[in-house]
């Protein structure tokens, strides 16, 4: 049996979720891109948009810049709508962060 490859990229976009505490639902809702699409990568089935893949690992990695800025993962309990507007604002205060 052939054993599963999974592009870096996703490996690393799975690790950093983990670490932040961020669900599949949430990121897919982050990012645009279907939840379905991020599993599909994560058994390591072909990626057909490489521009989708760079705007998940782009934002994987502001989400770990997060992590390291104690921003994540979140302390407070909220609804999907509020915790994805949450996540919203911590990617784009990560774009300029050190």
């Amino acid at each position: 049996m052939a054993e599963i490859k999974i592009d870096p990229k996703v490996a690393y976009m799975y690790e950093v979720l983990e670490k932040a505490m961020i669900g599949p639902t949430d990121f897919a809702s982050l990012t645009n891109i279907s939840r379905e699409t991020l599993y599909r990568w994560k058994k390591g089935q072909p990626i057909a948009d490489k521009l989708r893949l760079d705007i998940a690992y782009n934002t994987a990695l502001r989400l770990e810049k997060g992590c390291r800025h104690g921003r994540l993962p979140l302390k407070e309990k909220l609804k999907a709508p509020q915790r994805v507007k949450v996540l919203r604002k911590i990617v784009a205060e990560m774009r300029s962060a050190k």
